[in-house]
């Protein structure tokens, strides 16, 4: 497609009388197709332009969900180890040494087969 509708028709020259207003005629003649022309061009972009945002924001809700998701699975796998370190923060000293001796003793216990 012509940059400009000179290109297309060419340039008018001063010296042919004829010439000049056969040119200016096919100029006019020409100049609505090109218009329209011009119109469906951007209407075709701007419709690319549009699929392209939707294919974009649709990646990106895709990554937030999966972010979402996997963050949700790694707190509802740390709940049960929060609940024990909270249990076990509340305990007496001395019951936590008999805690780790007691699990000592059942790894030695089960090692040693």
């Amino acid at each position: 497609m012509p940059k400009t509708i000179d290109e297309k028709c060419g340039a008018a020259s001063s010296s042919d009388g004829g010439a000049v207003e056969a040119g200016v005629i096919e100029l006019l003649a020409v100049a609505p197709a090109f218009a329209l022309a011009l119109t469906y061009l951007s209407a075709a972009q701007t419709t690319g332009i549009l699929f392209e945002n939707a294919v974009a924001n649709a990646q990106r809700q895709n990554i937030i969900a999966q972010s979402a998701l996997n963050q949700g699975i790694l707190h509802t796998y740390s709940v049960g180890s929060m609940a024990a370190a909270n249990s076990i923060s509340h305990m007496d000293p001395k019951e936590l040494e008999q805690i780790d001796e007691s699990m000592l003793d059942t790894l030695r216990r089960y090692f040693a087969r």
